[in-house]
C-alpha cells in the first residue's frame, strides 16, 4: 500500500489549489485524495466518499507520487496547452505586466497574442504552469515612497533590530486600533452563503499596543475612548516601568497624538527613543500584523449580541498574547518586510 508522507509546503500548496474557484471537479477529487490519504482516511472511506473506486485512489497516489501537484492539475484527456507553446514567454511577460482576474480574461489575452482560443481550463492550466497563483491583490497607500522606507529599513530600522537581536535595546513596536462592534466578514468554507449577524456599528474599543521584536512581549493601553497624546504618555510610563534601565526604542507613525511635545519631552525624561516611520509606510510597522490576528480569531465572522461581550473577547485573547498564545506572536513579529518596491542598487 502507498503511505505518503506530505510536507508543510505540500500541504499548503494543495490548499491553495482547492480553494481556486476554477478548479475542475476531476482535479479537485485528485487533490482530496490526497489531502483524505494524509490525513489518515482509510482508502475505502476516501473512495466511497469521493465516489471513485479503490483502484483509482491507488492511482492518483501514485500519480502524485511520480509528479506531485502538476501531475494532479494536468488534464490527461485533451491537451492542447502545446499549440500556445512558441508564445509562452510573451504570455508570461503580458500578464506579469497586466494580470488578470480570470481565466476567462486570459484566455482572450491568449487569443489577441497568438490568435488560438483555449478553452477556460486550459488557460488555468497554463497560468499554473508559468508560475501564476490565484491570490488576493492587496493595497498599498497611494502617496508611498518606496525609496525613502528602502533607506529607512536600511539605516535606521535594521541596525537597531541587530542590536536587539544582540540583547543591547529593546525594539517595540506602536500603533493604536479602533475595534468597531459591528460584522467583520471573511472568507469561510460552507455549504451555502453563511450571513453574519452585526450590531449598530456605535461602538468601538480602543487599543494602543506595543509588540516587542526580542522577547515577543505584547504592551497595551485599552479605552472605550479615544487615543490621544495621554494615551501614548501612558504606554510610554507602562514600557519604562517594565524594562527599568534598558535601551528602549519605540517604532510608531506619524499619528499627531504620537508625534507633539508633550509626548516628545516625555520621552526624553525616561530616555525612551521614539523612531518615527516614513509617510504611509504600514508595512513597516510590525503590529499591524497583530490586530489582524485579533481580527481573525476573536472577530471574523462572529456576532455578539453585547458590547461587554465583544469586548471581552478582544481582551481575553490580547491576554493570552502574553501566555497560551505567545507562539502567534514568535511567528508573526518577524523582521519579513513587505517592500512595495525594491530600488535598484
Amino acid at each position: 500500500m502507498i503511505d505518503l508522507k506530505l510536507t508543510d509546503s505540500q500541504r499548503a500548496e494543495i490548499a491553495e489549489a482547492l480553494d481556486d474557484p476554477e478548479l475542475r471537479e476531476r482535479h479537485q477529487r485528485r487533490l482530496l485524495t490526497i489531502r483524505m490519504h494524509d490525513l489518515g482516511v482509510p482508502h475505502f472511506k476516501i473512495a466511497a466518499t469521493l465516489n471513485i473506486t479503490n483502484d483509482t485512489v491507488t492511482n492518483y497516489l501514485k500519480l502524485y507520487q511520480s509528479g506531485s501537484i502538476q501531475a494532479l492539475l494536468e488534464d490527461r484527456y485533451y491537451r492542447p496547452v502545446s499549440s500556445v507553446e512558441p508564445w509562452l514567454e510573451e504570455i508570461a511577460a503580458v500578464f506579469e505586466a497586466q494580470p488578470v482576474a480570470s481565466c476567462g480574461e486570459a484566455a482572450f489575452r491568449i487569443v489577441e497574442i497568438t490568435g488560438i482560443r483555449l478553452s477556460d481550463s486550459q488557460v488555468g492550466h497554463i497560468m499554473r504552469r508559468l508560475g501564476m497563483k490565484y491570490q488576493k491583490s492587496a493595497s498599498m497607500p497611494g502617496k508611498a515612497d518606496p525609496q525613502m522606507q528602502f533607506d529607512f529599513l536600511r539605516d535606521e530600522l535594521l541596525p537597531r533590530l541587530e542590536e536587539a537581536r544582540e540583547g543591547k535595546r529593546r525594539v517595540f513596536f506602536v500603533d493604536a486600533v479602533h475595534f468597531v462592534m459591528g460584522a467583520f466578514l471573511g472568507m469561510i468554507w460552507a455549504f451555502s452563503r453563511v450571513f453574519v449577524r452585526t450590531g449598530s456599528g456605535r461602538q468601538r474599543y480602543s487599543i494602543l499596543g506595543a509588540v516587542e521584536t526580542r522577547d515577543h512581549d505584547f504592551v497595551s493601553v485599552r479605552s472605550t475612548g479615544s487615543v490621544n497624546s495621554e494615551t501614548i504618555c501612558e504606554l510610554i510610563r507602562k514600557i519604562d516601568e517594565a524594562y527599568p534601565g534598558e535601551e528602549i526604542t519605540l517604532v510608531m507613525d506619524n499619528a499627531r497624538y504620537q508625534r507633539n511635545q508633550k509626548v516628545a519631552d516625555l520621552a526624553e525624561s525616561v530616555k525612551v527613543e521614539l523612531l518615527y516611520l516614513p509617510a504611509y509606510s504600514p508595512n513597516l510597522n510590525l503590529i499591524e500584523r497583530v490586530w489582524r490576528l485579533v481580527k481573525a480569531k476573536c472577530l471574523r465572522n462572529r456576532y455578539y449580541a453585547k458590547f461587554a461581550l465583544f469586548k471581552s473577547a478582544i481582551d481575553d485573547f490580547i491576554d493570552s498574547l502574553s501566555s497560551d498564545n505567545r507562539h502567534y506572536l514568535k511567528t508573526l513579529v518577524t523582521e519579513n518586510f513587505q517592500l512595495f518596491e525594491i530600488p535598484k542598487s
